[in-house]
């Protein structure tokens, strides 16, 4: 599979002031896609310590993908920190001021201005909700914290991801508990090696099971198979 990593940038994050939803719809997106999230990182408003996260990190990946920071204010780092992880110049992007100017008009100014100083040699993503564009830059695409204005963003370029076959997914939910299962999921994987499985325990009462096991795999008949042997491995006992 293509893989991607989520790099989540703001103070307000961190404090708990505000909760973090942009890592959890582009996990689901790319999911769907074929895209296999790696890592997801949350960082401070710090221009040093983005810059020097996205410096290591951005070819570990097929993609990097990061939300936040890229308004006008002087929290908003980003832009800078990208510039500065990939030894370019930020510079007045020409059809960013213009579709900066097209939206504040009259009340454009100098601080709304600076959110068209961008990486030289980007590309802009398109904002239908406040025209304020986001980037991309070799395999980096920088969209806006705000939820709404991200899953726009995205939309806008979910086009360009080349993604591979999506995963096929099974679930059984079970009525006993993971250590009654570990035994038969380590001769699963044995079994079925291009197989994944993950398991995880029941955490809300009024669900009416105590395990549920995912299989996962990129060939169909491959999960196919694997839930009918744990079934035989398991006997009756399941949900």
């Amino acid at each position: 599979m293509k893989t991607a990593q989520i790099l989540i940038i703001g103070d307000e994050i961190l404090s708990g002031r505000t909760q973090d939803t942009n890592s959890l719809f582009l996990a689901r997106a790319l999911y769907a896609r074929g895209i296999r999230v790696l890592a997801t990182q949350v960082l401070p408003d710090q221009i040093n310590v983005v810059s020097q996260w996205i410096r290591r990190h951005y070819a570990l990946a097929d993609y990097l993908f990061i939300c936040g920071g890229i308004g006008g204010t002087p929290d908003d780092i980003t832009r800078a920190a990208v510039a500065r992880a990939l030894d370019v110049p930020l510079t007045r992007n020409v059809a960013a001021e213009k579709l900066l100017r097209s939206y504040y008009k009259d009340k454009i100014n100098d601080d709304r201005l600076q959110m068209a100083d961008l990486p030289e040699g980007c590309d802009l993503i398109q904002n239908n909700i406040t025209l304020a564009p986001g980037l991309r830059i070799k395999n980096i695409f920088v969209f806006a914290g705000i939820p709404r204005i991200m899953h726009s963003m995205f939309e806008s370029i979910e086009g360009l991801l080349l993604g591979s076959t999506p995963m096929h997914e099974r679930e059984l939910r079970l009525q006993v508990g993971e250590g009654e299962i570990a035994a038969h999921m380590r001769t699963l994987l044995k079994e079925f090696p291009d197989l994944e499985l993950g398991s995880y325990p029941r955490v809300d009462p009024s669900q009416d099971y105590r395990t549920q096991l995912i299989f996962k795999s990129l060939n169909a008949e491959t999960v196919e198979r694997a839930q009918m042997r744990f079934e035989v491995l398991i006997g009756a006992r399941k949900a």
